[in-house]
């Protein structure tokens, strides 16, 4: 009986050493993957938003090349501001494109470096080779741009924070800010994977409690408390190494630059050009505040007639009050579509397709919602209106088009 039943502890024993093996060599065989999430296609941005963004070589490493987009400032400013932006894991530069008109909109220019492996850029992305394309993207300002470095801003996201901080670690420029970003890539898999000898398989590091100690700017911290990828701790953490003058700003909800929530997070903008402007001596433009706040209170205590009424009113009385981009209730759409309020979300975005005839987005979004609500043949006319506009493969609506021609014949 014991003979059997040590071969029974010496077999699981056994099991258990062959799971944790094939486990740290699936971490080690996917870490680029894990780290770099490469996980969305381009997406085309409304032409409403006039971005006039080009596409420019800056450099390359060992035949890795690279490209950015630059996003001008608005034609009046003239602006020599500008904005070094790196995207999180998951994006791509043509995912943000509504918070690069934020920005824009404060009096930046913007470089948007794509990373490798990501849209079409060349190549696989690795630490080491991320950090150099930052590098690059800097001497490019500085050496074909002019740009003074206290004019520039390094701003990162989540991943694009580890790039940013590495960055301002080894140069100088106006100020650094960080958003969602990780105290380091050991730290996060290690809580990924907490049974896993991380730091021993980890290749890609990006070690920024280590380096965030050595900048010599002024420091913005920007986090979610309910951030559960990447929790609020990290950015205690950086925030309590990092040097003076610095700033810790709590937001609520998991965003994004550009993202879908209107409601949350409404001054994201207007504390970073604060701080800006009061300790890294820019002079930027205060954003405007959205009107979709406005518009979703009213909607909770007046009802959706009241808030359509009110939105009208404030655009005639007074248009440089709130912003009333196309974004501000696209968002607040798709705000409204995740409390389930379903029929003022298409009132909403009806409202924004009277106001946007030309914007192709529209009326994608105004076929979600048509979706949402099960009416598909409202939702097949919006989508063709979305392809009427702008027919490009890489409209959004055209697998949705198909899918609902699909179902409407049985396939």
């Amino acid at each position: 009986m014991r003979k059997w039943l040590k071969r029974i502890l010496w077999g699981l024993l056994a099991l258990v050493a062959v799971t944790y093996v094939c486990a740290c060599v699936w971490v080690k065989a996917n870490e680029t993957r894990l780290t770099f999430g490469r996980a969305l296609p381009y997406t085309p941005h409304s032409p409403t938003l006039a971005l006039n963004e080009q596409r420019v070589d800056f450099g390359d490493v060992n035949g890795t090349k690279f490209f950015a987009w630059i996003i001008p400032s608005l034609p009046e400013d003239h602006s020599n501001y500008w904005l070094l932006l790196f995207h999180g894991s998951d994006d791509n530069v043509s995912v943000g494109a509504i918070g690069q008109d934020d920005f824009r909109a404060m009096g930046f220019n913007i470089m948007a470096p794509e990373y490798p492996g990501y849209l079409d850029a060349h190549g696989v992305p690795s630490e080491a080779l991320v950090e150099r394309e930052g590098q690059a993207a800097y001497q490019y300002l500085r050496t074909v741009k002019k740009v003074p470095a206290k004019n520039i801003v390094i701003f990162g996201g989540s991943l694009g924070a580890a790039i940013a901080i590495d960055l301002a670690s080894r140069v100088e420029a106006g100020a650094l800010v960080e958003h969602g970003g990780f105290s380091s890539g050991i730290a996060v898999g290690q809580m990924w994977f907490p049974f896993l000898p991380i730091r021993l398989l980890s290749k890609n590091r990006f070690e920024s409690d280590t380096k965030i100690e050595k900048l010599r700017m002024p420091v913005l911290i920007i986090h979610s408390t309910e951030d559960n990828v990447i929790p609020f701790a990290h950015a205690e953490k950086l925030y309590e190494v990092a040097p003076s003058p610095k700033r810790l700003v709590r937001i609520r909800g998991i965003h994004r630059v550009g993202g879908n929530n209107p409601i949350l997070n409404a001054h994201f903008f207007p504390e970073i050009a604060a701080f800006l402007n009061t300790e890294a001596g820019f002079h930027l433009r205060q954003p405007l505040p959205s009107i979709a706040p406005v518009i979703a209170a009213t909607i909770d205590s007046k009802g959706i007639e009241a808030a359509l009424a009110q939105y009208g009113s404030l655009l005639g009385e007074d248009p440089k009050r709130y912003n009333f981009r196309e974004a501000e209730l696209n968002r607040l759409g798709y705000y409204l579509l995740d409390k389930k309020k379903v029929n003022e979300a298409i009132a909403v975005l009806q409202l924004n397709a009277e106001r946007f005839p030309q914007s192709f987005s529209v009326f994608d979004s105004l076929g979600d919602a048509y979706v949402s609500a099960g009416k598909d043949t409202e939702a097949m006319q919006s989508y063709r209106r979305s392809l009427v506009l702008f027919p490009d493969k890489v409209n959004y609506s055209h697998p949705k088009l198909d899918q609902l021609q699909g179902k409407s014949r049985g396939d």
